[in-house]
């Protein structure tokens, strides 16, 4: 469950450069809306992720203290954590109407554990290829561990707003922790808020925020189903789920997975990537009513996994990573 809360430490601009090698492209791992982020690698070979966030309009300090007091209360084991930071202003050198000037220039970043299997989007295969159901569910029920710890063990709960593969990092036994809390936003006694805030990547938006700024937890829910239905079945899977109606769905994506299952003596899982599936595509639910609630789901795969060790007394219900 939870890690003992350790605070992150502050770490100087001049190290992070050092452990980043004056944040070279070869250290980079990737970017998004907000920084890029490096590999920093210590002396010892201990190895951080270095989040440097962009000098841009629109995300100042207040931005920064935001995901940073986000991080800082978030403690679970699906949860990535904030190991360091850094929060400097220097006088630099700059262009501004034409001239040079002086100003000051305020570099932020936010060092998180390094995960070394990188980010989700990277693995998502259709049933065919890729990792088989064992690493597939693996990956499914952490991010769903790390979901029901933000909405229903935080208090108060915090929703993601921006949940996607690339925002699920991977550590070397493929378990998945959620990371990129830029946009989330803890919540009171209300459910749901407007926002005139652009939030979240077209794809995982569900139609109450693109057509009318709603968000609330079932913004999460169907960001969740989503990325479940490329686990499952690749990334043009919800491409195709939209395509045709959710029983034919499921029993073409049930039936993949049922002939892979069958050549590798693993029917006890039938029935697990059967609810799978149907979770999933409640999740994506127009309306967002008929959405279940995180809680519910982890019930419902917790169930699967019993079912799972009924169907098959003699090996025990046993997760491998193959």
């Amino acid at each position: 469950m939870a890690n003992a809360n350790v605070m992150p430490r502050h770490l100087p601009l001049h190290l992070l450069e050092e452990l980043t090698d004056g944040f070279s492209q070869d250290q980079e791992l990737g970017s998004g809306a907000y920084g890029k982020v490096y590999r920093g690698v210590y002396k010892d070979g201990k190895m951080i992720a270095v989040k440097i966030l962009y000098d841009t309009p629109g995300y100042d300090d207040e931005q920064f203290d935001k995901e940073f007091h986000n991080l800082t209360i978030l403690q679970h084991e699906n949860i990535v954590q904030l190991v360091g930071y850094c929060h400097e202003t220097q006088r630099e050198c700059v262009q501004y109407d034409g001239r040079m000037v002086l100003a000051d220039v305020t570099k932020r970043a936010l060092c998180l554990e390094y995960m070394q299997n990188g980010s989700l989007d990277k693995y998502l295969s259709d049933e065919s290829k890729g990792h088989g159901w064992n690493t597939r569910y693996i990956i499914i029920k952490g991010i769903c561990n790390g979901l029901k710890y933000l909405h229903e063990e935080l208090k108060p709960p915090i929703y993601h707003l921006g949940l996607k593969p690339a925002n699920v990092l991977l550590d070397e036994n493929m378990i998945p922790k959620i990371a990129d809390f830029g946009l989330s936003r803890l919540f009171g006694e209300e459910k749901t808020q407007i926002t005139n805030s652009p939030i979240g990547t077209l794809g995982y938006l569900p139609a109450e925020y693109i057509n009318h700024n709603i968000i609330s937890n079932k913004l999460d829910i169907f960001s969740l189903g989503v990325v479940m239905i490329k686990i499952i079945a690749g990334p043009k899977a919800y491409s195709r789920s939209a395509e045709m109606s959710s029983e034919q769905f499921i029993d073409i994506v049930h039936g993949n997975w049922m002939n892979r299952l069958k050549a590798i003596s693993e029917e006890s899982y039938f029935e697990q990537v059967k609810r799978c599936i149907e979770i999933a595509l409640n999740c994506v639910e127009t309306d967002r009513q008929k959405r279940p609630t995180i809680g519910n789901i982890v019930n419902t795969l917790n169930e699967t996994e019993t079912l799972e060790h009924d169907q098959a007394p003699t090996k025990g219900y046993i997760i491998n990573t193959c």
